[in-house]
């Protein structure tokens, strides 16, 4: 099944189709080098890609960063949502496309046809800023729900993230890590972890996707094997906080990038010490 964000006005957050499986996607091979945006010829050719990308590993480590710029640049999506719907009869449903050029910056987008709300929410997030993809021209697939009868959809998501503490520290740490304060986000990200909040499998995810990415830009052997440790420390202990939760955003942590993380920091560290 096909990974997608999603996000539900009443939820408030942004997570992963994959949720809905019963169990973890299966690994896939790494993706052919992804189709530029002037070679998607429609809406609908943009959006199969960015699922088809989705489920490689490579896709699920982007959209982890997708996620990870979407709660630094706009925690409050949800204000974004109900001005862009503003005057629109519900529910809503769409899908924006966000084509990402190798610097990382959004070079196009492309929305769901004769829906005024996607365009809306694609020109206000026109200025997220991620790490470079893995091949330019990268899509990813935002999914807009928004749906005030979904009281089910409410009872099972929990506190509402933007008001949580440990998850405000962690949008903190995410802006911090995205203008390459690393010492600064560890220092908010162990703040939010202290907490013990709802979101510490969240927590976790992220700080160990912080060392993961800078043990993969180090070129110190010893700098880099301390840090895939930790990586792995983190993922485990999202997982397993995530496993213990009742909470299905929580549980559905196991079935996103973090066990995949996880598995990838393994293999690098077996790979640096041999064992």
């Amino acid at each position: 099944m096909a990974r997608r964000f999603v996000f539900c006005i009443l939820v408030l957050f942004i997570w992963a189709r994959g949720f809905e499986s019963s169990s973890p996607p299966a690994l896939s091979a790494s993706p052919t080098p992804a189709a530029t945006a002037s070679r998607f010829s429609s809406f609908g050719e943009a959006l199969a890609e960015a699922n088809r990308l989705s489920e490689t590993n490579e896709g699920k480590h982007y959209d982890s960063e997708f996620g990870t710029a979407i709660q630094a640049t706009h925690p409050q999506l949800a204000d974004v949502v109900h001005e862009c719907a503003k005057g629109s009869k519900l529910p809503i449903l769409f899908d924006v496309v966000f084509i990402f050029s190798a610097d990382g910056r959004v070079e196009s987008t492309l929305e769901t046809p004769d829906q005024s709300a996607a365009l809306c929410v694609a020109d206000k997030l026109r200025n997220l800023r991620l790490p470079a993809p893995p091949h330019p021209g990268w899509p990813v697939q935002l999914h807009i729900e928004l749906n005030p009868a979904n009281d089910a959809m409410k009872k099972r998501s929990g506190p509402n993230p933007a008001t949580s503490k440990d998850m405000q520290l962690t949008m903190q740490a995410s802006k911090a890590k995205l203008a390459g304060n690393y010492e600064e986000a560890l220092r908010l990200y162990a703040q939010a972890i202290k907490l013990n909040g709802h979101f510490a499998p969240f927590v976790y995810q992220n700080r160990g996707m912080l060392y993961f990415n800078r043990a993969k830009e180090s070129t110190d052997r010893q700098a880099r094997i301390a840090d895939l440790q930790k990586a792995i420390a983190d993922f485990k202990k999202s997982i397993a906080l995530g496993a213990a939760s009742d909470d299905e955003l929580n549980r559905g942590l196991e079935k996103m990038a973090t066990k995949v993380n996880l598995e990838e920091a393994t293999k690098l560290l077996t790979q640096e010490t041999g064992q």
